[in-house]
């Protein structure tokens, strides 16, 4: 082989790999977000690597609370709690949807999205999703990426109660559905609900004040939703 073959194929290969790099960077343009009503549940499509929202409560809800959400965030982790309590207290008479939205200066955040997300494909996100902000100190800044995948991998047998498959887990954590996932919903907040910091909620579409009193304020709004179509509720 001689070297004009030699570099005529190496510069091919480095013309395809750029041309993947690009596709990749901008895949979510590929997506046509408007025809997505971001306020409603998504469901599965080949948009989203056919993982629909990830949803507690009532499904078929008139009331719809959605969170968009960075794992790595500090106050991500704090807010976790107060969804569920807030879960737990309208239980079937309100939806809630968990949604990722990475911020770029946050490392791991993006494989912890991973995490609970092939922890979905198994049914236990919202255990995987608790587990994973409870313990948020034990891997937020593990850069060695063996040791990182062993940390959700030993999450994941807590937040599954040791029923869920570890192998299958740790295989799912580069599953090209899930990655479709995670991209889908940070293109949905991006483009649509024009996010720009975590937590940022909604309640049937209209944005909520997010500081040290987000569970009152939040409960405020969904009582008032629901006095709407539930007018003879007494709370």
């Amino acid at each position: 082989m001689n070297k004009f073959t030699v570099g005529a194929i190496i510069a091919i290969l480095i013309a395809f790999g750029g041309l993947f790099f690009f596709a990749s960077l901008n895949s979510d343009n590929k997506i046509d977000y408007s025809k997505y009503d971001s306020h409603k549940i998504i469901e599965a499509s080949e948009d989203n690597g056919n993982i629909a929202d990830h949803v507690r409560g009532k499904a078929d809800s008139k009331i719809v609370v959605v969170e968009y959400a960075d794992l790595q965030c500090p106050g991500c982790a704090s807010m976790m709690p107060k969804m569920s309590s807030l879960y737990e207290k309208y239980g079937d008479r309100v939806a809630f949807v968990f949604r990722n939205y990475n911020l770029s200066y946050h490392q791991n955040a993006r494989a912890a999205s991973a995490a609970v997300e092939a922890a979905s494909l198994q049914g236990f996100f919202w255990e995987m999703l608790e587990t994973a902000y409870a313990n948020q100190s034990d891997w937020e800044y593990i850069t060695d990426t063996a040791k990182r995948t062993d940390a959700f991998v030993s999450l994941f047998e807590q937040a599954s109660d040791g029923k869920g498959d570890a192998e299958k887990f740790r295989g799912d954590l580069t599953n090209p559905s899930v990655q479709k996932k995670i991209d889908f919903d940070i293109g949905l907040g991006k483009r649509v609900d024009k996010i720009d910091a975590t937590p940022s909620v909604f309640v049937n579409g209209e944005a909520v004040t997010i500081d040290d009193d987000a569970k009152n304020q939040l409960s405020d709004k969904i009582d008032a939703a629901l006095r709407e179509i539930e007018p003879e509720t007494k709370e």
